[in-house]
Order: C-alpha cells, then sequence, then structure tokens
C-alpha cells in the first residue's frame, strides 16, 4: 500500500450528507447563519476602510502566460494564469447578497477578462459559488471547464452548464491542452460545510484545492477554499511537500470562538501555512464583505502579528497583501 494514503482524510456521509467527521451532528441552517448575519450589521460603517481607493489596483490582466500570475479579484475569487492556462477561483464579482454588499469592487470586471479555461469552485456557499457570475462566465467563455465537489455537478448541469466534473477529496483532474505543460487539479479536505439553499444543508462537499503543473513543483498553487484549522493541512503537505503559493482565507475571526467552527483568523492561517510547509502566503478572504465583527484591517493586523511572531521572513519565507486588481508574477 502506498505509505501516502495512510494520511488521506475523506468526508463522512450520513444520510445522504457530507460531514467533516464522524462526531459532527447537523446543526440547523438557522443556527448557522442567524448569528453572522445578526452580528454583522452591527456597527458596519465603523468597520469600512477609511479610504477604498487605497486597496484598488489599476492593473489590466494579460492574455496569457507561462510563468505563474495571480490576480485578486476579491474575496476568494483569484484570476490564476500558469503555463499558458488561465483558471478563475470561486467567482464572485458582484454582492454576496442584498445583506452583504461589498465593500471593495471587484478588482477585474467580468467583460474584461482572458479568455477563462478552468473555474474551480470550493462549495457551494452564495459567496463562493454564485451564479449571476457563473452563467455570464459560461456565455462569454463556452469551452470553459468547471472543477466542483461532490453533490454540485447534477444542479449545475440543470442550470446549463456541460463541462462539469465534480470531485470528492483527494480525485485529480488533468488538464489537457495543445502545445502546454499537464495541469493537475487535486480536491482535497477542508474543515466547513455546505449550502446553497435553505434545504440542502451538507447535501454536496467543500474543499481546497492544489494546481500542479507537471514536471515543475515550483508552480503548485493551494487555493484553501473556506476552512476552519484543522490537521488536513498537514496531511496536505505529507501528499504535496513543495508548495510555492498558499492562498488563505483569514476571516472572519469575530466573533470568536463561534467563527472557529468554520472559519480561521490570520493568526490561525498563518500556523496553517506553516503546516502546509508553503514558501508564499497570499491572503483572501478579507475585506470584500462584512460577515462577522472584524474590523477592515483587524484581519491584516493578526496577520503581521502572527508573521512576525513566527519569524517567517526569517525562513525566507514570502508574504504579499494584494490590493484588489493587483497582478502578482510569483
Amino acid at each position: 500500500m502506498n505509505n501516502k494514503k495512510n494520511h488521506r482524510h475523506f468526508p463522512v456521509i450520513k444520510n445522504n450528507r457530507f460531514y467533516n467527521h464522524a462526531d459532527d451532528y447537523p446543526e440547523s441552517l438557522l443556527f448557522q447563519t442567524i448569528p453572522t448575519f445578526l452580528s454583522s450589521l452591527r456597527g458596519r460603517k465603523k468597520r469600512l476602510p477609511e479610504n477604498k481607493q487605497d486597496w484598488i489596483s489599476q492593473d489590466l490582466p494579460i492574455d496569457s502566460c507561462h510563468e505563474p500570475v495571480i490576480t485578486w479579484i476579491g474575496h476568494a475569487t483569484f484570476l490564476i494564469q500558469v503555463a499558458g492556462i488561465n483558471i478563475i477561483t470561486d467567482p464572485v464579482f458582484g454582492n454576496a447578497s442584498a445583506f452583504f454588499p461589498r465593500i471593495l469592487p471587484a478588482g477585474v470586471e467580468l467583460e474584461k477578462l482572458p479568455s477563462i479555461d478552468v473555474v474551480i469552485l470550493s462549495h457551494n456557499h452564495r459567496d463562493h459559488c454564485d451564479l449571476r457570475s457563473l452563467l455570464p462566465l459560461q456565455k462569454l467563455h463556452p469551452n470553459m471547464t468547471l472543477l466542483v465537489p461532490q453533490g454540485d455537478k447534477k444542479w449545475l448541469e440543470k442550470k446549463g452548464f456541460s463541462r462539469v466534473f465534480e470531485h470528492n477529496w483527494w480525485d485529480a483532474y488533468t488538464h489537457l491542452a495543445e502545445d502546454k505543460p499537464e495541469i493537475t487539479f487535486t480536491f482535497l479536505p477542508a474543515n466547513h460545510w455546505s449550502a446553497h439553499g435553505i434545504f440542502d444543508r451538507n447535501k454536496s462537499l467543500w474543499g481546497s484545492w492544489m494546481i500542479s503543473v507537471t514536471g515543475d513543483h515550483n508552480k503548485n498553487i493551494y487555493f484553501a477554499g473556506d476552512t476552519a484549522y484543522g490537521d488536513h493541512f498537514k496531511h496536505i503537505a505529507t501528499e504535496f511537500p513543495a508548495i510555492h503559493t498558499a492562498l488563505m482565507p483569514i476571516a472572519p475571526g469575530e466573533p470568536d470562538p463561534w467563527m472557529r467552527k468554520s472559519h480561521m483568523d490570520a493568526s490561525q492561517a498563518v500556523q496553517a501555512f506553516i503546516d502546509l510547509q508553503a514558501h508564499h502566503f497570499i491572503p483572501m478572504h478579507w475585506g470584500t464583505f462584512q460577515f462577522g465583527l472584524d474590523t477592515f484591517h483587524g484581519p491584516l493586523d493578526r496577520l503581521t502579528y502572527a508573521w512576525n511572531a513566527h519569524q517567517l521572513h526569517e525562513n525566507a519565507k514570502k508574504l504579499t497583501v494584494a490590493k484588489v486588481g493587483q497582478r502578482l508574477v510569483l
């Protein structure tokens, strides 16, 4: 038996619903969402940035490139360009809902994206799986491929998407394009939950993704999706010992400890980064929507404190806090 497989953790399925662990129990949807909604409404204006323009970049996306280039569009949405392939993560270009408007605009307008080859979804929460963004993407890029968690394919096909491939944790999909290197997308564990409507809680899976260019481990890019801290980061590092860039969520962290059930704050994200043994940290899932009690700068302050406390710069690690729309050449 491959010794690596001993480190693999798989979701638990009970009554046709997914769970992170066998001792998880089906909390009601109202219990999960109402505290977040009510807490986020308190003191919203006090938690906004003083000058939004300080966090907006005017970089325009390039058509394609061989070396990795990453553009943060906002929240968990990135344009990842590597080996001539254009990838979008969890595309959300508008508001999460009427109750959660954007703080910062999308860093790249949907219509100004280059040709999109692959879309990867971490889970079906509306701030990660947005039909108002996915349907226009499909119209503009009819040949794009959607890589999604197990349980989401049938629903997306009913919405008109044709190239949809669903995955359990540790499943891999290899993207082949003429005259370009193979790129493998591996769906990996996360500690979270799912629901797109009222009655479908945990009917589909959630997870993270590794993007790997064949023959070049220095281009391994990890997209953590939405997750609480857990031992899955160490398991992932066992399977992928060479991770160059990790795109890590750093909010919401407040109110704590309730948020820790399904999210990481910045200090936990730094520990997860250490567990992954990655080289380059790029934060996400902050500054776009107000889902908790965090101030705009709070997650960044925690991130800086944790980074310095672990002396990661002295260990040749790199931290880049991107503006929305900023193009980062790795």
